[in-house]
Parts: C-alpha cells; sequence; structure tokens
C-alpha cells in the first residue's frame, strides 16, 4: 500500500483521535493519557472492529502531532489492558478477545442476557486514604491507614460495576498514584511500573452478597440488586501482600469467565 493510499485509509481514524485527544487535554489529562483514552474508547465503543491494523507509530505521531516516545507508551498500557496485539515488524493490531493477555490476571466479564464482552466505555476514580477495617485486613494486616482506589466502571449495556483496590501506603506512597494517570488503564501494571515492583500472581474469590446498599449507592448501581463479587489477593515475587481487590458486579446481568 502507497504512502498515500495509507494516509486515506487512516483519515478517518486519526480525526477521531486527534478530537477526542483534544477533549481530554483541555480536561487536564496528559498528551500519553489522552491518547490512551481515545484508543480505549475507539476500541471499546465498536469503532475499532477486532483485527483492525492501527496505523504505524510514525503515522499515529505525525498525524496527531505528538512525540513518537508518547505513541509507544500509550500503545503499551493500551497493551495491558489486553486490547491490542503489538509484533515486531507487523505492527499493531486490535486483539480478537477470544484469547487472555498475559497481562491480564483476573478473569472477563460477558452480559448474561446476551454473551458480549463487557467492554469499558468509562472510569469515574477515586484515590483517598481511610483507616476503616475490611475483607482487606486479612491478607495486608492491620494498618493504620490503607490506600484505596475506587473506580465506578460503565460499560457495554450501560451496566455499571464498583471496583475498591486496597494497598499499603508504605510499599505503595500515596503521592505515586494520581485518578488522572490511572482512567481506562491497567491498575496492577501502572503500580508495578511506578514502585518498581513484580506481582506473583492473585488468588480469588466469588461470592453472593448482601453488599450494604450505600457502597452500592456511590458507585451509581442499582441497591437492591444481588451482586455477585469477585475478591482478589496478590502478593509480590518475594511474598508479600501487594493489594485485595474486590469487583462489585450485578449478579443478574453480569456472568464471568476464569
Amino acid at each position: 500500500m502507497t504512502e498515500t493510499a495509507l494516509a486515506d485509509d487512516t483519515k478517518p481514524l486519526t480525526a477521531l483521535l486527534r478530537d477526542i485527544l483534544g477533549r481530554e487535554q483541555a480536561q487536564g489529562q496528559t498528551k500519553r493519557d489522552a491518547l490512551r483514552i481515545a484508543l480505549v474508547w475507539a476500541i471499546n465503543s465498536g469503532r475499532l472492529a477486532p483485527g483492525t491494523r492501527l496505523p504505524p507509530e510514525t503515522v499515529l505521531t505525525r498525524d496527531l502531532g505528538v512525540s513518537l516516545g508518547t505513541v509507544q507508551a500509550a500503545l503499551r498500557q493500551v497493551q495491558d489492558l489486553g486490547l491490542i496485539e503489538r509484533r515486531r515488524g507487523d505492527g499493531t493490531t486490535v486483539a480478537a478477545g477470544t484469547a487472555f493477555s498475559p497481562s491480564v490476571w483476573h478473569f472477563r466479564m460477558y452480559l448474561a442476557q446476551t454473551g458480549e464482552p463487557f467492554r469499558i466505555h468509562n472510569q469515574e476514580i477515586e484515590v483517598l486514604q481511610t483507616t476503616a477495617q475490611g475483607r482487606w485486613t486479612e491478607h495486608l494486616g492491620d494498618l493504620p491507614t490503607c490506600l484505596m482506589i475506587r473506580r465506578r466502571i460503565e460499560g457495554t449495556g450501560g451496566v455499571v460495576v464498583g471496583a475498591e483496590m486496597v494497598l499499603d501506603p508504605a510499599l505503595v506512597p500515596p503521592h505515586l498514584i494520581l485518578a488522572s494517570e490511572l482512567r481506562l488503564t491497567n491498575l496492577r501494571t501502572v503500580i508495578e511500573q511506578k514502585i518498581k515492583v513484580k506481582a506473583a500472581g492473585a488468588k480469588h474469590r466469588v461470592h453472593y452478597e448482601d453488599v450494604d446498599p450505600r457502597r452500592l449507592a456511590s458507585f451509581g448501581m442499582d441497591m437492591a440488586q444481588r451482586t455477585l463479587t469477585v475478591d482478589a489477593r496478590t502478593v509480590l515475587t518475594d511474598g508479600r501482600p501487594f493489594y485485595f481487590q474486590s469487583l462489585y458486579t450485578p449478579a443478574d446481568q453480569i456472568e464471568l469467565e476464569f
């Protein structure tokens, strides 16, 4: 394919990405974060279908007016979500979604009624410190203060899922964790890179529960719905506790695949 033909083929995509980039930067996002958000939205909204080949990194750099380093950093973060496949010499394509990416450990969610994959369209993130005790205490220990990352996740079909990740602030300094940098990312890999550690694995517990209605309301979820909760206990390669995460899913709307 000639350079002219390639430019014509990529015009609609680059126009879409440029539009989202502008909106996100206007809201204070860095170029890297804005490009990641734009790519994730384009994939999860169906604008980029599985198997679609993305323009070369040099073309994205030229057409979007960002540096090559910005493009490569954004693509790495999208790859960490399992949404794209990157092969040296073969470019970047949108993942088919039929196999788990090595960076995605936990599980995949599907809509119960249609079997359609649950894809994230937007996230609202809150980073806070809490003195509360919870199920995480057994894993992390009796800490005087915990770092908590709360996410309201809206996806396919308007379904809303809530998530809480709890960490030891002695391991993960709170000043390193900015909500604006975490939107539409793989939290584990972002935190690993920030504090230069590596997680070894996770153990899961899946259970039905009647979650406190106030907690569900804080995520914008139906307070009366039955909840299927997934708890994940993750450790580092040296055996130390890394994080405890709870995911609250509407039991009649979501199915899980591990």
